[in-house]
């Protein structure tokens, strides 16, 4: 299973996700998401986008993605992390070879 990890440390924003994502699952490589580069940033793409990689069973890793504290929406990054977030918990239900998991790492500064 291919794996492939996010961790929120490494982005400046959520843009930073969308950049990551869409470079790991090729995005340029599928012929109708070639010209969407990084989804436009848009969960509306990011959800049609997931079930062309859908039999790809893939284990995505959110790394320090904090639910609770996203879920208070304290600034705009976490209103878009809150969708992401809730696009991928439906994806991998409806797609069980799929896998998403959480996990926390301390921060090394």
């Amino acid at each position: 299973m291919k794996e492939i990890i996010f961790d929120k440390n490494n982005y400046s924003s959520y843009k930073d996700f969308y950049i990551q994502l869409y470079n790991e699952l090729e995005g340029k490589k599928i012929p109708d998401w070639e010209d969407y580069d990084y989804l436009h940033y848009n969960a509306g793409l990011l959800d049609e986008f997931l079930w062309y990689c859908h039999n790809d069973n893939i284990k995505y890793v959110f790394v320090n993605f904090d639910k609770e504290k996203i879920a208070l929406k304290k600034n705009y990054d976490d209103y878009e992390y809150g969708i992401v977030i809730k696009v991928f918990e439906r994806f991998v239900k409806q797609y069980p070879n799929n896998k998403l998991e959480f996990k926390f790492e301390e921060d090394k500064n």
